[in-house]
């Protein structure tokens, strides 16, 4: 029985067809055991490469939004360049605008510093005049101080023919404020109001127009006592004649801070020497 098996292998194996279909049929298997596998192998990496797909599709979907994003940041970075660009275009409008204001300026300044040139000859020559004039008021207070002498201490209101002579010495001055002197008066108004002291009577140089009584003090030398006259005459006058009073200070010599006050009482100063 052993040896008939022997036999039968023995010949099986030196059957070419037999070894043939065997082979044939070792190779089907093997070759379904490979392609399962291989199929495992390729289902695993499909499985994978569809994860990584995915993956890159998450990617691709994160991309395309930063992406949308970009762009739409771009876009409005355009639109402020775009603006820009406006603004600087308004702006070198605006330079060269200044640039040709500057220009005129230039112009103008040119032009400021020829006039100032020309002022500065005029006060030259005006200085000159000034310098004359002075030496001639120089000459002039000397005739005064010299008149002032001739009438001696005149302090008060005596003498009314001195208060004439200082009115005419000082008649072109007051031809200046549109006076004549010799519509000046003299004469007395009584304080019938009591504005001052009621019942007193006050002397007065003056004269009435229309519009304005005009009121003279006439002094060689205005002290306080001038001071006080004319305030008491500024109150009173226009009460009494019901119009605008327009004060005149004459005289010879004044006192400055007495000539101070006055002007700001807005009284007219017609002097020859502000004594300090």
């Amino acid at each position: 029985m052993a040896i008939e098996t022997d036999e039968m292998i023995e010949k099986l194996l030196n059957d070419p067809k037999f070894i043939s279909a065997l082979a044939n049929k070792i190779y089907d298997k093997l070759k379904d055991e490979v392609v399962i596998k291989k199929l495992e192998e390729n289902s695993s990496a499909i499985k994978s490469l569809q994860e990584t797909i995915k993956s890159l599709e998450e990617t691709v979907k994160q991309q395309g939004e930063a992406i949308k994003s970009l762009q739409e940041t771009v876009k409005k970075q355009g639109e402020i360049l775009k603006e820009h660009g406006e603004a600087i275009k308004s702006l070198q409008d605006a330079i060269k605008q200044q640039g040709e204001i500057l220009k005129e300026h230039g112009e103008a300044i040119k032009s400021l510093q020829e006039a100032v040139k020309q002022q500065g000859e005029a006060i030259k020559s005006l200085q000159e005049a000034v310098k004359e004039q002075g030496e001639a008021i120089r000459e002039n207070s000397k005739l005064m101080s010299k008149l002032a002498t001739e009438i001696g201490s005149f302090t008060s209101r005596a003498g009314k023919g001195l208060e004439r002579t200082i009115m005419m010495v000082y008649k072109e001055a007051l031809e200046l404020h549109g006076i004549n002197p010799n519509n000046v008066k003299h004469g007395s108004i009584v304080d019938t109001l009591g504005v001052i002291d009621k019942g007193r009577i006050f002397e007065v140089d003056f004269y009435e127009t229309d519009d304005y009584v005009y009121v003279f003090e006439v002094k060689n030398f205005a002290d306080e006592g001038a001071l006080e006259q004319i305030l008491i005459r500024k109150k009173l006058v226009p009460q009494l004649f019901n119009k605008p009073v327009k004060l005149f200070l004459i005289a010879n010599y004044v006192e400055r801070k007495i000539k101070e006050e006055l002007e700001k009482e807005g009284v007219t100063i017609i002097t020859s020497i502000v004594v300090e």
